[in-house]
């Protein structure tokens, strides 16, 4: 069975009451942090809350899980609210083995 290549893309929109939500879907990995980032970076430029939404990623590795937790730290420093949907069980499993679960602002409520 061949591996079905599924294309890396990020939706962004954005709610009534001003909040981005961002949702990148396929595979977050070193060749696709990058686009993640500038979307992060205007979203938090351009919003008071950004919600990045995990639900449709099937794969992140370490590059854009240290992308999710420098976007983290840069809510804590700067002063602009980030939480993060939790992804599936492979997804999720990454930020439990590295141990990070409690530096990463889950909200599945939002």
């Amino acid at each position: 069975m061949e591996h079905e290549e599924i294309a890396f893309s990020v939706d962004v929109s954005t709610a009534d009451d001003g909040r981005a939500l961002i949702t990148p879907k396929g595979e977050l990995d070193i060749a696709t942090q990058g686009e993640l980032r500038v979307v992060l970076e205007r979203a938090r430029a351009e919003h008071r809350v950004v919600i990045l939404d995990l639900g449709a990623l099937r794969f992140l590795d370490t590059s854009g899980l240290r992308l999710i937790l420098e976007t983290a730290e840069a809510s804590r420093r700067d002063g602009f609210a980030f939480s993060v949907r939790p992804g599936s069980e492979p997804v999720q499993r990454l930020f439990e083995v590295a141990g990070v679960t409690d530096l990463v602002p889950f909200d599945p409520s939002t």
